[in-house]
């Protein structure tokens, strides 16, 4: 999902995507980007200097431990995950919306400010009926996905 036209460079070669942002990857990148540019920050001493040691879990850690900056990558992150939620609301109106993967290790630190930003993108009789939960298959839920495709379609249920 394209969220910012002439964005980032995504791994699936389009620019501007969702994952080029939101990822794990993505969110280490940002905050190794806003450290080159001279961001103040305890980040480096989470990793002793090592800036390839810096992943979205130590963002989280650090914007846990009262980190501004991390923060600042951590509702970043929810402002750009909102925006790519508030489109699908307003496209599909599921009473439900499950965010999965690592991203969830943030917590309410990125739910409380990515559901603001559904609310304020998205149509409001869609965001008052649809919900927006962490999932709970955090590292399993693509081989629980890829089952239930194989199931499917071997034996038509699953």
């Amino acid at each position: 999902m394209t969220i910012e036209a002439n964005g980032r460079l995504c791994k699936c070669g389009n620019q501007g995507c969702l994952e080029a942002y939101a990822s794990g990857p993505a969110i280490a990148a940002r905050a190794v980007e806003g450290i080159k540019a001279g961001a103040t920050t305890t980040l480096p001493q989470y990793v002793a200097g090592d800036f390839s040691r810096i992943t979205a879990q130590v963002v989280y850690e650090a914007a846990n431990d009262g980190d501004a900056f991390a923060l600042d990558v951590v509702h970043e992150t929810a402002k750009l995950l909102g925006a790519g939620v508030a489109s699908l609301v307003n496209i599909f109106n599921p009473n439900v919306v499950v965010i999965c993967g690592g991203v969830t290790q943030a917590g309410e630190k990125l739910f409380g400010p990515l559901t603001l930003e559904v609310h304020r993108r998205a149509f409001k009789p869609a965001w008052e009926v649809c919900r927006i939960l962490p999932g709970t298959l955090t590292g399993t839920a693509g081989v629980y996905g890829a089952a239930a495709v194989f199931m499917q379609r071997t034996w038509g249920a699953c």
